[in-house]
């Protein structure tokens, strides 16, 4: 338990675990075995003292999984009123006070302050002009797998939650395409044991979040066929330079089928009734064929959460590289086609229409099929043909979001459900063709 302090800890950490958007735990049998600190970031005698601590997280099938914490600790008392996390007595510290750091302002000024006067082994800055300790901190409240603050108006820090040993995704992609403007410019990565912490990036200013501009939209039924297609023209830039900066492969069809399939029967093996589509999902996951199958590094996760739209000039920004979070970094880094990425803006087109009045009506379902046409038309062209790998990749990410979906969020979980259905319908009447001449 980290010198002994996790004892006295792991229960109150248990119950904020459950509650953390970020934990990919909940509703399941896990429990805190183990915290283990990290060294302090703040002085001796500073208040707050802030350090990051790794919890091992482990669930009754017996896998194991560590999340950071990044842990301030008050003097008893002292902390605002329904922000601790609990009690205990640290060594170095006596009887303290322990908050979750970046919802404690104090406590993200104490540690930045800290990071840029006397950094860390691990503190790899790459610019630290952007940067103001003394900058005006917020947490960012909206659903993530991780946990970001701004640091006043042009810097953002995300701390990195669940944690695999290895480069980050996230930064290694911004550190491979910083300047390029389609992605934020990246200021430092913090590390430790093998594992990166967080990261300083930065903040674009003169945007909205893609998801509530795409919703606002279908709500009033306004057109954004425009944007979506200078959307689907930045990720074939993406691509493009993604392809430069890591290099491409080639899959045989046949190992994509496979895959694809294990992850369906690993989804039924959790949610049963997926059982009754097992027939359409292996006559769509063939439909690669046999030949090989141009891969690269891709984004992993492109849905309009993904994407900040810049009204001045109708252009995109795509952040957050990190994959999918209920996926192994093994998982995430493997390369793959650029079609799960085309896929997962589908389907998150698909998920912004329900916020029509009405999301099952014919003006719904048109507003939806008219931004998605004008996405493809922006990322393959007017005469483009739609590969039997897109319709498979629909597919796959919607049993992905089922799964999710009934873990995190069961109101939602009808959004892929329909679209799961609705595919298993499409097939019966119009079974793809396999192809060997698919990118």
């Amino acid at each position: 338990m980290g010198k002994g302090e996790g004892v006295s800890t792991a229960t109150a950490w248990e119950a904020y675990l459950r509650q953390a958007r970020w934990f990919g735990g909940k509703g399941l049998a896990a429990s805190v075995t183990a915290i283990e600190p990290m060294p302090w970031y703040t002085a001796p005698g500073q208040w707050p003292a802030v350090r990051s601590e790794i919890a091992r997280i482990s669930y009754a099938d017996g896998r194991v999984e560590h999340y950071q914490l990044l842990v301030a600790y008050v003097e008893p008392g002292t902390a605002p009123a329904g922000l601790p996390v609990g009690r205990a007595t640290v060594a170095d510290l006596g009887e303290v006070d322990f908050v979750d750091a970046p919802a404690y302002p104090p406590a993200m000024t104490a540690l930045i302050g800290a990071l840029l006067s006397v950094p860390p082994d691990g503190m790899d800055w790459l610019d630290t002009a952007p940067l103001d300790a003394t900058a005006t901190m917020r947490l960012f409240t909206g659903e993530q797998s991780n946990t970001t603050v701004m640091v006043g108006a042009s810097t953002l820090f995300k701390l990195f939650r669940k944690l695999e040993p290895g480069r980050n995704l996230d930064a290694e992609v911004l550190r491979a395409l910083s300047g390029s403007g389609i992605t934020p410019d990246l200021y430092g990565v913090l590390a430790a044991g093998g594992y990166d912490l967080a990261m300083f990036c930065q903040r674009v200013q003169g945007v909205t979040d893609g998801w509530l501009h795409a919703t606002a939209a279908c709500a009033a039924g306004v057109d954004i066929t425009q944007e979506c297609r200078r959307l689907g023209a930045e990720l074939a830039d993406l691509h493009r330079r993604l392809a430069t900066a890591f290099g491409t492969a080639a899959l045989p069809g046949t190992e994509l089928a496979a895959a694809m399939q294990r992850r369906f029967d690993a989804a039924a093996d959790q949610v049963g009734e997926l059982e009754d589509y097992r027939q359409a999902a292996r006559l769509l996951f063939t439909s690669a064929g046999a030949g090989p199958v141009a891969t690269q590094r891709v984004h992993g996760d492109f849905h309009l959460g993904q994407v900040l739209y810049r009204e001045a000039d109708h252009s995109w920004v795509i952040i957050d590289f990190e994959g999918e979070p209920l996926k192994t970094l093994a998982e995430r880094r493997e390369l793959d086609t650029v079609w799960r990425d085309v896929a997962g803006l589908l389907r998150s087109l698909d998920y912004a229409r329900s916020a029509h009045p009405d999301p099952e009506s014919h003006a719904a379902r048109e507003w939806c099929a008219q931004a998605g046409e004008a996405f493809l038309d922006g990322y393959a062209g007017q005469h483009r043909e739609e590969p039997a790998l897109l319709r498979a990749y629909q597919l796959d990410k919607a049993v992905y979001e089922v799964v999710y979906e009934m873990r995190n969020r069961p109101d939602w979980a009808h959004i892929p459900w329909r679209a799961v259905q609705d595919e298993a319908r499409r097939v019966s009447l119009n079974p793809p063709a396999p192809t060997d001449k698919e990118q």
